[in-house]
């Protein structure tokens, strides 16, 4: 981002096609000038080209960007069922806190109410 006023400007997107396909040089000019100027306009574009590029067997980038992909894919759902799991427990402890606050307060009023 260039300017912390323009947050939410909506950036290029690049495909992984694309970006595969400069890298292994199977544009032609004018498509590889377009491609530099939307990798240029996003630092997260700049990266990752700067990461793609380091690899020595440009044959295998196609299989291992499918395979992080879906490695990054498979992370995610185990934490978001964790997350899911996490939240019904705490919210079935919340229901026991609460209901044992409250027998509490109901037991303390009679128990005050009755022994005067």
């Amino acid at each position: 981002m260039k300017s912390w006023k323009n947050i939410f400007k909506k950036e290029a997107h690049l495909s992984d096609d694309e970006l595969l396909n400069y890298l292994k040089n199977e544009v032609d000019a004018a498509e590889q000038y377009e491609l530099e100027e939307k990798i240029a306009a996003s630092d997260f574009h700049m990266d990752a080209l700067e990461g793609l590029s380091a690899f020595k067997d440009k044959s295998k980038l196609a299989s291992t960007t499918s395979l992080l992909n879906q490695q990054l894919k498979k992370q995610i759902s185990k934490s978001t069922a964790k997350r899911r799991k996490r939240k019904l427990d705490n919210q079935q402890w919340i229901v026991m806190v609460t209901l044992a606050v409250l027998l509490l307060s109901i037991l303390g009023y009679f128990l005050i109410h009755f022994n005067r």
